[in-house]
């Protein structure tokens, strides 16, 4: 996980946007295939706070949803609602 540090939105809400890197093997039309990305992601709250204190290479598992990033950006963004550590780093 690579993050720029945690900040405050205007209206005093901390946030997190941090890049992950996600690698895996997956099955798709009777074939196997091998899926890396790296993605930026959101996070807002105790959540963002909660998030900044993990360590780059730390396994964590990422539920949220995705969104566009403005009403006039049509961008996807994935924003992160709960983590979990799988393996610290």
């Amino acid at each position: 996980m690579a993050t720029s540090g945690p900040r405050t939105t205007p209206a005093g809400m901390p946030i997190l946007r941090f890049q992950v890197q996600h690698t895996s093997v997956q099955q798709e039309a009777d074939r196997t295939r091998p899926v890396e990305v790296e993605t930026e992601m959101v996070a807002y709250g105790k959540v963002a706070q909660d998030l900044a204190k993990a360590q780059p290479g730390t396994l964590l598992k990422l539920t949220g949803f995705i969104d566009r990033k403005g009403v006039r950006n049509p961008q996807l963004e994935l924003h992160v609602t709960e983590f979990g550590i799988l393996a610290p780093a």
